[in-house]
């Protein structure tokens, strides 16, 4: 089973650190439309309909999306690579509802805070 430990992740990722930051984005948006559209043959990977979906994420900072991002990827590796029980979620009010996912992340884009859920945990990141 893969793990998603810093020290791994550093390991296994050593062969890219000669590149700078830009070329590692581009390169990550190319694989997780590809990785998408694998999942979904269906799926709109233009530049306008990634832009439109991550529209309530353009407030974060570079830190946080990454911080996102990377343990996202986590929760898809170890679900086997369909996704899994897990959901990234935002809009500007506070959730009324706890997510029907067993882990989900809920951004407020009004308040600029965060839920989490993991099963019937709850934590409010301020």
């Amino acid at each position: 089973m893969a793990t998603c430990t810093a020290q791994d992740l550093l390991t296994e990722a050593s062969c890219f650190a000669c590149h700078t930051s830009f070329p590692l984005e581009l390169m990550r948006t190319v694989l997780l439309c590809r990785w998408l559209q694998t999942l979904d043959p269906m799926a709109d990977c233009s530049t306008q309909s990634l832009l439109s979906d991550a529209e309530c994420f353009a407030c974060l900072t570079s830190f946080q999306l990454e911080v996102i991002q990377t343990q996202l990827l986590c929760e898809i590796l170890q679900a086997g690579g369909g996704g899994g029980d897990s959901c990234l979620l935002c809009g500007a009010a506070d959730p009324v509802d706890v997510p029907t996912c067993t882990c989900a992340i809920y951004y407020n884009t009004a308040t600029f805070r965060f839920f989490i859920w993991v099963g019937f945990w709850q934590a409010i990141i301020l």
